[in-house]
C-alpha cells in the first residue's frame, strides 16, 4: 500500500516520521513522508535546533505529488504532530485532494497536543483544530487517554466512561476510536491498556506497564495500527499485532535506558513480536 504520512521530522531519534516512515516500509508499505516540523531532536531533550516547517511548503510537496498523478496512487493518509494550525489546515487540503482521486483512501489522525502529565504541549488553537476539523474528517482517531478526555470534556476513570468517551468521539464522524495509554482506577495498577471501540463493538489489549519515558510510543503504535489494518480485515488482530509490536520496541527501549525508541535495534521483533498479547472483547 502507499501511505502519505504528514508529521514532525527530527534528525536524532525516533518520533513522528522518523518513527513512522521505517515501521510502515519493515511492514511493507511504500510511504511518502512530508514533514510538518523539521527539528535536530525530541523537544523533551532540553532544547532543539531546526524550524516548524511553513503551510506552503507542505501543500507545495502535496501539489507536486498531485500534478504527477501520484495521489491517485495513495491508499491511506497518516496524521499526527502538526506544528501549527495553519499547518493542520494543509493536512485537511491535502486529504481532499487525495479523496479527489482516490474516494477510498483511509485517514487515521493522531490527534498529538497533550498527554498526562505534561498536558498540553502544542501551540494555541490546534487542540482546536483536531477536535473541530481534523477528528471529523478522519475514519480512524488514535488519542491518548488524556486527549480523549478533552477532545469528549468526558472524564475517564474506568472502563465504562472510557467507552462512552470513545463513542462520544465516533459520533463526530470516525469510524473507529484507539485510545492508548488507558489506565483506569478498575484495572490492575501494573497494566496499560489499548482499548478500541468500532460500531462491532469494544476489544481492550491488556500489557504490564514499562517504566521511563520514551519517545513517540504514540506515532509508532498509530504506524503500526495504520500498517496492519491494511492487511488485516479483523480489527482486532490488527490490533494485537500494534500493541504487540509497539510493546516489543518499548520493552527493548527500557531496556537501554529509556529516552528514544530502540526502533532499529528491536525491529525484527517489531514485526514478528515474540510475545504476542491477546485482545479481550469488551463490548
Amino acid at each position: 500500500m502507499n501511505i502519505l504520512s504528514i508529521q514532525s521530522q527530527v534528525a536524532y531519534g525516533h518520533v513522528g516520521n522518523a518513527a513512522a516512515v521505517f515501521a510502515l516500509q519493515r511492514l511493507g508499505h511504500e510511504v511518502w513522508p512530508i514533514p510538518t516540523v523539521e527539528f535536530s531532536n525530541h523537544p523533551a531533550h532540553g532544547g532543539y535546533g531546526g524550524r516548524i516547517n511553513g503551510a506552503g511548503l507542505i501543500s507545495g510537496l502535496v501539489e507536486g505529488l498531485k500534478e504527477r498523478g501520484f495521489l491517485a496512487q495513495c491508499d491511506a493518509i497518516l496524521s499526527g504532530y502538526m506544528g501549527s494550525v495553519a499547518n493542520g489546515a494543509t493536512s485537511l487540503l491535502a486529504l481532499e485532494m487525495v479523496r479527489e482521486q482516490n474516494p477510498a483512501a483511509l485517514y487515521v489522525c493522531d490527534p498529538v497536543f497533550g498527554h498526562a502529565g505534561r498536558g498540553i504541549f502544542v501551540a494555541d488553537g490546534l487542540p482546536e483544530f483536531f477536535r473541530d476539523k481534523a477528528v471529523p474528517a478522519a475514519d480512524i482517531v488514535t488519542p491518548n487517554q488524556f486527549e480523549l478526555e478533552w477532545l469528549t470534556d468526558h472524564k475517564i476513570d474506568n472502563l465504562e466512561q472510557a467507552l462512552e468517551a470513545c463513542q462520544l468521539l465516533r459520533s463526530q464522524g470516525p469510524h473507529t476510536i484507539l485510545c492508548t495509554s488507558l489506565s483506569r482506577a478498575d484495572a490492575a495498577a501494573d497494566v496499560i491498556e489499548t482499548l478500541l471501540v468500532n460500531a462491532d463493538g469494544a476489544w481492550l489489549a491488556e500489557t504490564r506497564r514499562l517504566d521511563g519515558e520514551m519517545f513517540g510510543a504514540g506515532d509508532l503504535f498509530a504506524a503500526l495500527y495504520l500498517g496492519h489494518c491494511l492487511t488485516e480485515p479483523d480489527p482486532a488482530l490488527a490490533l494485537s499485532r500494534a500493541v504487540s509490536g509497539t510493546w516489543a520496541v518499548l520493552q527493548a527501549t527500557v531496556a537501554k535506558g529509556g529516552g528514544e525508541l530502540a526502533l532499529i535495534a528491536a525491529q525484527d521483533n517489531m514485526i514478528n513480536p515474540e510475545k504476542m498479547f491477546s485482545v479481550q472483547r469488551v463490548l
